[in-house]
């Protein structure tokens, strides 16, 4: 990762050589430093060793989990994304993110390491395509090698490349692979390699919906502004890439909206419309910003809330924030540097699309709710090629007497003052760390400004080591912290995060059961737990989660939206039930709250499955449930074919009582489990009137089991019979 400043290109700063063009970079680097492709493999190395020590070292979320299982029993299923074996429901958002999921375990089994293996190797891929595509965009080796580096140590990216079920982790690999694209359209005018880009714009939209489209704006406009191409062909360009975009974005909503909704699962999250159009852009986008008039956090699970600067507190900022000084800096240096090279040029293009995506991106996380600090993820590759572009130009011009070289010493002073402040916001974790970083700050800063007195190449070379290590070294030791899984730093099953404030949601850290918590505090920014959990975190509570006060054991929302302060596989509850450190808590009716962990079932649960199976006989359902949180443990661990009345937040409307009567009545469905929580309402909302009236007919019309197979634990297990 040396920042040399003697590497030279024959071509333009943002292609290789047109012999070599067709093959990889990092496989081919006849036209690089003799040190790049051992640098690049060796960053490859640590990627994967940090990703697959994540990812086997986490717990399954099993609300995922089991989505992926079904998903894999059936090409209907995997199509339509079906939640449970029988293709009854969906999630409650587009599923594309559990696709490589889902071929992995059709392939391999259903393993805890055979969900993880797809998230960690989309984690590399990030590496190698952002390392391709940075040496593209400024013809330096040193300059891609370093953002790599970078991206690999990002806190929250090693973080969510170590788990499994996070949308975020497919999210931010086909961005990077969007990018790529585009760097190369926008450099040579190349109509191919922008509709390429639209595509994993698309793909992108599969895994994490709307989310995908802050690039597009920027893409577009950037293409217009720097494309070399009269104004009308670049016009046509980018109508062809919005065309093209829009077409790999809607297939999928296409397909299911026109296949007849008898012949597909009924689509959760579509608050009962059964429409996906109205899963995706109102429960999944509008209603996420409906917080916007409330001021400070939403707290109840929902951390940073609506709080306008919460990139910048301790909860997000110490996941992302890190570079934050320094890829600022190397933005204004960038431009100005680029202010007189004409429009048509790939740097600029860069520089632009860069800092675009990273402003469109930040302000759409400013102004809505964010639930997971996973979501930090896709700021990082812009963050990480800004910053190492920067330092290296910065350099440079340091070097070279340019009065802009100034703005080097600027940008390590502002970054290890920022670091610090991160830092102290959490004085327990590597406490030692901030008076080092300081001490090699301040000793870089002088040796910088000496050589500017008395050049000694010595000087300035040992000044740009202390500078970057000083920059790097905090997040560096945030992001290898996920290495210690005893002490939770390696996230939860729900919520990726790295140091201390991994515990902040969800449950069971590692695949140990370690109960999470740090330093027997609270959680940062939040009240003190009532709830008795063991463990915390300095600073806070220890369910309320970074810049919210401690949740209750229930919650509410209305049946229009998301539900209030809870999202998938998430949990906003502070009581846990014990079971395989899986969350629960009631909403409405109650219910146990998607997002559990665990690779089996408990005693209870196995014995209530045999139980299940030995008098099932010919029904399509083995039991059904009142929400899709107490249906997850038996369809991720057992493949059970279990119906989730409600789906995820116990609400959806699905199946009516009506619809729920016929099952009985023809026999596809013999049980109902009420289970110990309550029914109805899993996910913190109320339940609906379907929900609510099948539970008090099951009640009131069939025949609660006894048996010592049925364990009081796991709720009241209902016989109904066609007579019922």
């Amino acid at each position: 990762m040396a920042i040399t400043a003697t590497e030279t290109t024959t071509t333009s700063a943002s292609e290789p050589p047109r012999g070599t063009r067709s093959r990889p970079a990092w496989l081919f680097p006849s036209d690089q430093p003799g040190w790049a492709r051992p640098g690049l493999i060796a960053v490859a190395a640590l990627a994967a060793l940090i990703f697959t020590w994540g990812a086997f070292h986490t717990a399954v979320n099993n609300f995922y989990a089991a989505d992926a299982r079904s998903m894999s029993m059936s090409w209907k299923n995997f199509l339509y994304g079906a939640f449970d074996p029988a293709g009854s429901v969906t999630i409650d958002k587009l599923w594309g993110f559990l696709w490589p999921q889902a071929l992995s375990v059709k392939i391999f089994g259903y393993h805890a390491w055979s969900l993880a293996l797809p998230e960690a190797i989309e984690g590399v891929i990030s590496v190698l395509v952002l390392y391709r595509l940075t040496r593209r965009w400024t013809g330096r080796s040193d300059v891609a090698l370093l953002s790599a580096g970078l991206f690999t140590l990002t806190p929250i990216v090693a973080a969510t490349f170590g788990h499994s079920g996070l949308e975020d982790n497919a999210l931010t690999m086909c961005l990077i692979l969007a990018t790529d694209a585009f760097q190369r359209a926008v450099n040579q005018g190349r109509l191919r390699s922008l509709a390429l880009c639209g595509f994993w714009v698309g793909m992108a939209f599969q895994t994490k919906m709307v989310q995908a489209w802050t690039v597009v704006p920027v893409f577009a406009l950037v293409y217009l502004i720097c494309a070399p191409h009269p104004l009308l062909k670049r016009i046509w360009h980018t109508a062809v890439f919005g065309a093209v975009t829009a077409v790999a974005s809607l297939w999928l909503m296409v397909i299911v909206t026109l296949t007849p909704a008898a012949d597909r699962p009924f689509i959760d999250g579509s608050n009962g419309t059964n429409s996906i159009f109205n899963m995706v852009f109102v429960y999944n986008f509008t209603s996420r910003f409906g917080s916007l008039t409330s001021s400070g956090s939403s707290g109840s699970g929902t951390p940073g809330g609506s709080d306008w600067g919460k990139l910048f507190e301790a909860s997000f900022g110490s996941q992302i924030g890190w570079l934050y000084p320094v890829a600022v800096i190397a933005l204004v240096f960038g431009l100005i540097k680029c202010r007189r090279k004409g429009r048509a040029n790939g740097v600029l293009a860069g520089y632009l699309m860069w800092g675009g995506t990273l402003g469109v991106t930040a302000l759409a996380f400013s102004a809505g709710t964010i639930p997971h600090s996973q979501y930090m993820t896709v700021l990082a590759p812009g963050l990480a090629a800004l910053a190492a572009a920067g330092i290296v130009a910065m350099f440079q011009a340091f070097r070279d007497d340019d009065r802009l070289g100034w703005l080097l010493i600027a940008a390590i002073a502002c970054t290890v003052g920022w670091a610090t402040e991160l830092s102290y916001e959490n004085t327990v974790f590597l406490s030692w760390l901030p008076p080092l970083v300081i001490a090699l700050g301040i000793a870089s800063i002088l040796l910088l400004a000496a050589y500017r007195m008395r050049k000694i190449g010595k000087v300035l070379a040992v000044g740009i080591v202390l500078g970057v290590t000083a920059m790097v070294a905090t997040p560096a030791a945030w992001a290898l912290s996920t290495f210690d899984t005893s002490a939770g730093y390696n996230g939860t099953n729900i919520n990726a995060a790295a140091g201390p404030y991994s515990g902040q949601f969800g449950s069971a850290n590692t695949t140990g059961g370690h109960s999470g918590g740090f330093g027997g505090g609270t959680a940062p920014g939040g009240s003190s737990s009532s709830s008795g959990t063991k463990g915390g975190f300095p600073g806070g509570s220890t369910s309320g989660g970074p810049g919210g006060s401690s949740s209750s054991s229930s919650g509410s929302s209305s049946t229009g939206g998301a539900p209030s302060g809870t999202f998938p596989g998430g949990s906003s509850s502070s009581s846990s039930s014990g079971k395989s450190g899986a969350p629960s808590g009631t909403g409405g009716g109650g219910g146990s709250m998607p997002g559990g962990s665990g690779t089996s079932l408990t005693t209870a649960e196995q014995q209530l499955l045999t139980y299940l199976k030995a008098h099932q006989g010919s029904a399509k359902y083995l039991m059904a449930v009142m929400s899709s949180g107490d249906a997850e443990d038996y369809i991720a661990n057992a493949g059970a074919s279990v119906l989730p009345v409600g789906g995820f937040s116990g609400n959806n409307g699905y199946p009516s009582l009506a619809a729920f009567k016929a099952l009985i009545a023809k026999g596809e469905l013999k049980y109902v489990l009420i289970s110990s929580s309550g029914g109805g309402g899993g996910m913190g909302g109320t339940s609906s009137t379907s929900t609510s009236a099948i539970e008090t007919w099951v009640k009131a019309n069939c025949t609660a089991v006894s048996s010592s197979s049925v364990s009081s634990s796991v709720g009241t297990l209902y016989a109904c019979t066609s007579s019922s």
